[in-house]
């Protein structure tokens, strides 16, 4: 199934590039280097095409969750919340279309958006919230709305990766290099830990 995956891969990257209504089943055909008869082979539309394609990249984000989580068992909360926010970013950083895709699709309520929620985004939101409910000090301090938290996270962790080229051509950095992807996990750990626990250091 080379084919496929190349069709699915490129597909990828041309929604993240030009959205859905901007790439073409001709243009993904033409990236993945087969032919439309091919890719219809395979897909019965654009649509299914989309779905497929998002659909695989969260699905491999939340194996990659679940493999990470399975080797933490009787790891503290603490760890576990910096170790699963420092792949959030990791993640983002290795997979810049994931974050493009949502935030195109975000800008106008859509039946492409309602599948994203209903059918992955909202079992994320329910464990990123789970995971700041068990760090929240909730006798001391008022809680933090979990969707402050939720939005907080995307935007710190992976804003950068979505908007890479403003960033190179503002700063001269190029935020993919392994130094600076590490510089901003620890970032965006260090604030996410403060937030959630109110702690001072």
């Amino acid at each position: 199934m080379e084919s496929r995956r190349a069709i699915v891969e490129a597909a990828l990257d041309l929604f993240a590039e030009r959205s859905f209504d901007g790439a073409s089943t001709r243009m993904i055909a033409e990236r993945a280097g087969v032919t439309q008869p091919l890719l219809h082979y395979h897909f019965a539309g654009k649509d299914e095409l989309w779905r497929a394609a998002v659909g695989d990249l969260l699905d491999r984000f939340r194996a990659s969750i679940g493999s990470r989580l399975a080797g933490l068992r009787g790891v503290d909360d603490v760890t576990i919340a910096k170790l699963m926010i420092r792949h959030f970013v990791e993640f983002s950083a290795a997979n810049p279309q994931l974050h493009r895709i949502i935030m195109q699709e975000s800008k106008q309520p859509g039946a492409r958006l309602d599948w994203l929620v209903d059918s992955h985004i909202r079992p994320l939101y329910e464990n990123a919230v789970a995971m700041f409910e068990r760090l929240a000090d909730r006798d001391t301090h008022a809680p933090i709305a979990p969707v402050h938290l939720y939005y907080l996270l995307t935007g710190a962790g992976a804003t950068v990766f979505v908007m890479a080229p403003e960033c190179a051509r503002l700063t001269g950095i190029d935020p993919f290099t392994p130094e600076f992807v590490t510089a901003h996990a620890d970032l965006v750990v260090d604030l996410m830990i403060r937030a959630v626990m109110k702690e001072s250091a």
